[in-house]
């Protein structure tokens, strides 16, 4: 879809700032000599004739027409907009300005009037550069239109969680705790209801905690999400989103995965002669293009990775080849021309989330941030929050530097009953050769605040014996935006060694002077593709007691099975630990186990296992620990309930897919990869779709019974907002078929490749090894023309003749009609 079409709601900023420009303009203006300008239309000049005439570039057609005066003296002239069509730079003005051809300096032209042409030579200077949109290495694949799904249904996830313990020799206490995580949903064409809670006795109080309850509306063209109740707010890198109730408006740019939304680089050049550019990255060609002669410039190549080296190849109709290199550099936090994202928020903030189910601050608040595309080197970002009492804003903006790297600059203020704040941000970040290094600094002046720090409440309320019993604690931390925070990333590929070095450093500043200086150093290392060494240490500067180092080894015993042996050290004190384990697969039924051993301040030791089957996951594990041992369970799966019946599935995250087959154990594929057999109402359900994105569901004939047929094998859908698609392939067994072995008047066996005629059904077979021929529809009496070179033979016979399970006929002899 052309870009103009997907940006429709920013057509009110272009209007505006054309109407700016008309004003700019001036309503007359005359130029002297080179061209005559008249507002609002175009003017001839006096006594010229208008001619059309084939456009010739360097004696070869330019696929052009152009609309060219010819005055009495003889000199020619054309529109500004006409020249810009054909190629010809002329500076900025009014397309409808008149300009001589003769007052372009460097331009050649001829007037050929027998044949109605005009040839031009026209230097690289002068002449502007044809622009195409990078085609795919493979050229272009036509896209089928795949409508939205407009159902209906419900679906629980849930997953249940139990564990018990009891103490032996001196300590004989025990304990049982468990809860129940739900997440409930109602989906239609016109959103979605949601909820989520939990039910347990590890909570901050014993029994049912709420945690998000919201209608959410979702639009796939304009990418636009609406929600009402309790949601997170959006939000930039310089500004810090919170969680409310309300209302918000924002876009998803994910609904559309075929859209880029960051700017892709471009390549450039001049062709002699029409000629075919490719482009290769990494040795890979990621776009092919097809150029006319003189300047081009081919936008939205396709390249991997945020920057590297490009190799631009040029190749002629005679085969000779041009290759140049190139440097490229974009990044994700850019945004294409053109490209609006925001998000809109009014409400409540949210407070003592996951221990209090309604516990919302008094005090309404408002916020917005949006990002916009002004140039593909240039995004600008502005965000502006406030309640009562306060008043905050900023503006800020991303800039491609190019070879300097990608920078971000922004500046805000706040004003909280009379007393002024200030922040200011800054970042810079580049990759060269696969080293990326990034540096980030905020800084605070004043009394600066924002909606959380002056909605939030410094200590959680009524939080229970059995919420700290459990093992959780709660951190307390100054709600205020931080006086200062830095942070330094260093990322080193070593190629040679296969190896990989990462350094970090954040600095970290609170209102109330407490500080942190975080160090982390880690590398890991793949030896013989079999073993990882990994080896990382960390440290708090400001706190010489928080540092500690944890080395380890992992390699694999056999295509699933992994041991992973590490050792930790710090100054709270050492352990070491050798582990034992296998991955879950993706198969329909699988499974998977953890044997472990640690050893050290705190020893711990015990056993898992895991299995996965269509319609949940079931965990249980052992551990022994002190003078303690204990056990606990886990069941995680999801029920939903469609107008195809009632449910049970994995954990469905997002959207799903029903395949109604209409009979059982028939192998189901999502991406060509099984993902389940029918049940035995012939439905099967496919759980880890997303939503508007298109899924290729299909069926492995192999699977199904020999007398039935399926009418498609294969369907692409594309689910709504967190819904369902259905698969109907219900003609599947509706037929019924007939294997038929024909011989000759002599007995036999007509040779494989011979062409036979089912008279009823009025199609045409080949007749397969052992002259046995497959009709997949027959009626209750059937006729049979076999071809034999010039002259035909007969057979019949009826329904009634099938036997055996695959439909059975013959042999029939085939005699003369």
């Amino acid at each position: 879809m052309p870009r103009r079409r997907l940006a429709a709601d920013h057509r009110i900023i272009r209007i505006i700032v054309s109407l700016v420009a008309l004003i700019g303009c001036g309503a007359f203006s005359v130029h002297d000599g080179a061209g005559l300008k008249t507002e609002g239309k175009e003017v001839a000049p006096p006594g010229a004739r208008r001619l059309h005439l084939e456009v010739m570039i360097d004696n070869a057609p330019a696929d052009l027409v152009a609309r060219v005066y010819r005055g009495a003296d003889g000199r020619l002239s054309a529109t500004r907009g006409e020249l810009r069509q054909i190629g010809i730079g002329t500076g900025s003005g009014d397309d409808k300005e008149i300009i001589a051809l003769d007052a372009i300096a460097g331009l050649g032209f001829r007037y050929d009037e027998a044949d109605q042409k005009l040839h031009l030579s026209i230097p690289d200077d002068v002449r502007l550069a044809r622009e195409y949109n990078a085609e795919p290495a493979t050229g272009a694949i036509p896209q089928r239109i795949t409508e939205v799904s407009r159902e209906y249904g419900l679906v629980l996830n849930y997953n249940a969680y139990a564990a018990t313990g009891r103490g032996y020799g001196a300590a004989k206490s025990s304990y049982s705790t468990g809860s129940v995580t739900l997440d409930a949903r109602a989906f239609s064409p016109y959103g979605v209801l949601s909820s989520t809670a939990i039910a347990g006795t590890t909570l901050s109080k014993q029994g049912l905690l709420r945690l998000d309850s919201a209608f959410t509306f979702a639009h796939r063209d304009t990418m636009a999400v609406g929600t009402l109740g309790d949601a997170v707010s959006g939000g930039l890198a310089w500004s810090r989103p919170i969680r409310f109730g309300g209302g918000q408006l924002s876009r998803q740019f994910s609904f559309r995965p075929d859209l880029v939304t960051a700017p892709l680089p471009s390549v450039s050049g001049s062709a002699a002669v029409p000629s075919t550019v490719d482009v290769f990255v990494n040795n890979v060609r990621v776009a092919s293009q097809q150029v006319g002669t003189g300047p081009y410039r081919i936008n939205n190549v396709p390249v991997p990775g945020e920057s590297g080296n490009a190799r631009v190849v040029v190749r002629d109709v005679t085969g000779k080849e041009t290759v140049t290199s190139m440097p490229f550099f974009t990044s994700a936090k850019l945004l294409a021309p053109g490209y609006l994202d925001f998000s809109l928020d009014a409400g409540f903030p949210r407070l003592n989330y996951a221990i209090e189910s309604f516990d919302y601050s008094k005090r309404f608040m408002g916020m917005g941030s949006l990002r916009y595309g002004m140039k593909d080197w240039l995004t600008l970002e502005a965000h502006a929050e406030g309640t009562a009492g306060l008043a905050s804003g900023g503006a800020g903006a991303v800039l491609s530097g190019g070879r300097l790297g990608l920078f971000s600059i922004a500046a805000a203020g706040s004003l909280n009953h009379s007393r002024v704040g200030a922040m200011v941000h800054g970042s810079w970040q580049q990759s060269f050769r696969g080293v990326f290094l990034g540096v980030s600094s905020q800084r605070t002046f004043g009394h600066f605040e924002d909606v959380a720090s002056v909605t939030a409440r410094n200590t959680p309320v009524r939080v229970s014996s059995n919420f700290l019993d459990s093992g959780f604690f709660l951190i307390q931390r100054s709600p205020r935006v931080p006086k200062a925070v830095d942070r330094i990333t260093l990322g080193i590929p070593i190629p040679d060694w296969r190896a990989s070095l990462a350094l970090s450093f954040v600095n970290i500043e609170r209102a109330t002077k407490d500080r942190a200086h975080l160090l982390s150093l880690s590398y890991s290392q793949t030896i013989h593709d079999k073993y990882n060494l990994f080896v990382s240490g960390y440290g708090d500067l400001a706190n010489k007691r928080d540092i500690g180092v944890i080395a380890g080894l992992s390699f694999t015993l056999g295509p699933d099975l992994t041991l992973t042996t590490s050792g930790a050290a710090s100054r709270s004190g050492q352990a070491g630990s050798i582990e034992l384990s296998r991955a879950l697969g993706q198969n329909p039924h699988d499974y998977a186990w953890r044997l472990y051993d640690s050893e050290g301040t705190h020893s711990q030791r015990g056993a898992s296992g895991t299995y996965r089957n269509p319609w949940a996951r079931i965990e249980a594990g052992i551990r022994q620990e002190r003078n303690a041992i204990g056990a606990s369970g886990e069941i995680d799966g999801a029920l939903a309930l469609t107008s195809s019946g009632l449910f049970a599935a994995n954990r469905i995250n997002d959207a799903f897919a029903i395949v109604d087959t209409g009979a059982s154990g028939i192998e189901v594929m999502h991406e060509n990869r099984v993902i389940g057999k029918t049940g035995w109402r012939g439905k099967v359900l496919i759980p880890n779709l997303q939503s508007f994105q298109k899924a290729k569901i299909g069926i492995n004939a192999e699977t199904m019974p020999n007398d039935l047929l399926a009418n498609i094998t294969e369907a692409e859908v594309m689910p709504g907002f967190r819904g369902a698609s259905t698969v109907s392939v219900k003609s599947l067994s509706t037929r019924e078929t007939a294997r038929v072995e024909l011989v000759d008047a002599k007995g036999v066996p007509f040779p494989p490749g011979t062409r036979v005629r089912h008279e009823e059904a009025d199609a045409s077979y080949t007749i397969g090894y052992g002259g046995v021929a497959y009709l997949p529809e027959i009626d209750d009496e059937n006729t049979l023309h076999v071809l034999q070179g010039t002259s035909t033979c007969a057979a019949r016979f009826k329904r009634a003749d099938r036997t055996g399970p695959k439909g059975n006929v013959g042999p029939l002899t085939c005699r003369g009609d």
